[in-house]
């Protein structure tokens, strides 16, 4: 294949995946400029009384409050049940802080960030799935991950894009051999958010299973490097390494392994009657953590050892914190599960 064929090609392909991302985002931006909006005022003081906002202000509600107070204010934590920004991991609000200094808001630089992460994700991705697949599957892998309704948190100021960047990346590498990247990558990934811990494990055993060499190991260790620095901080300034855990309590009640919220998730919220809705957010969350564990399971014959054992640590992980409130979303933050899907289709 000539040279010019093969930038053709690629020229196509990126385009594709540019194309996905732009129309999606354009779609959740006319959703939430537009109509959310027209919408009854009810309605929306019931999930959230600033919802409705426009402009810039509509990306920032939610955790997007808590990153603006740790970027303008620091963190904060005392230990009186509320909630406090300490649970939230340093480093999408270092990124953001930084794109602030070229004279941007805390809501645009935000944003920012986070749609260009999710973009160089779809990006990474595909490559990977291609490498790994087929064009194929990786079209509807790139479809999956943009066009999943959870999706939105990679356009607001959560950590969905730049933790799907980094964890992607991180694995991409290591599945390369490129270990110091996968390092780098992996420990960005655990100073974004907690879930990138699972990446260690995932290294470890794949590591261990394909016979590599001490580097591997190595690099799998120096991935807790972001959440290390985290923990340091906070016995400097809170007097407990583990004070982001404690705050967790103001979201949730009952957190760490603790099979009642599961059993309650099941009989209460999906069989308990209690309306249309919370028997759709529960169905939601059974089929992202449950479905997505047996769609792994299927087709690990077809996937790469290394995408099976992320998803399953994540889902793993997921399940013994207890973070039944957003269990969905962090699911949709496992790369894992949209190359499963992504194949499967």
């Amino acid at each position: 294949m000539s040279k010019s064929v093969t930038k053709t090609k690629l020229a196509q392909e990126l385009m594709f995946v540019i194309g996905m991302w732009l129309l999606s985002r354009l779609v959740i931006v006319v959703v939430m400029q537009l109509i959310a909006p027209l919408l009854p005022a009810d309605l929306m003081q019931r999930h959230n009384p600033t919802a409705a906002a426009q402009g810039w202000q509509s990306f920032a509600h939610w955790d997007g409050q808590k990153y603006r107070s740790i970027v303008t204010s620091g963190y904060e934590f005392v230990n009186d049940g509320k909630q406090y920004n300490v649970a939230f991991f340093p480093f999408f609000p270092l990124v953001t802080r930084v794109v602030m200094t070229l004279g941007l808001p805390f809501e645009v630089a935000g944003t920012l960030v986070n749609n260009l992460a999710f973009l160089l994700a779809l990006l990474i991705t595909y490559l990977w799935v291609k490498e790994r697949h087929s064009i194929a599957a990786a079209r509807w892998t790139t479809a999956v991950l943009a066009w999943c309704p959870f999706s939105v948190f990679g356009t607001v100021t959560y950590t969905e894009g730049l933790f799907l960047l980094l964890s992607t990346a991180s694995l991409r590498a290591f599945d390369k051999g490129q270990y110091v990247w996968a390092s780098v990558c992996g420990a960005m990934a655990t100073a974004t958010r907690a879930n990138g811990v699972a990446l260690i494990p995932t290294f470890l055993i794949v590591a261990w299973r394909e016979r590599r060499g001490a580097i591997a190991y190595v690099a799998a260790i120096t991935v807790g490097t972001g959440l290390l620095l985290y923990c340091i901080y906070c016995a400097i300034k809170f007097g407990d390494p583990l004070v982001f855990i404690q705050a967790q309590k103001g979201w949730q009640a009952k957190t760490g392994f603790n099979l009642s919220v599961w059993w309650d998730l099941f009989t209460q919220d999906l069989l308990g009657r209690k309306g249309l809705s919370t028997i759709f957010v529960a169905l939601t969350k059974i089929v992202m953590v449950f479905g997505g564990g047996y769609l792994l399971w299927h087709l690990r014959t077809q996937l790469s050892r290394l995408v099976v054992v992320y998803g399953f640590c994540s889902l793993a992980l997921i399940f013994y914190s207890g973070a039944i409130l957003s269990v969905d979303r962090f699911s949709y933050g496992i790369v894992s599960l949209s190359i499963a899907l992504g194949t499967l289709l």
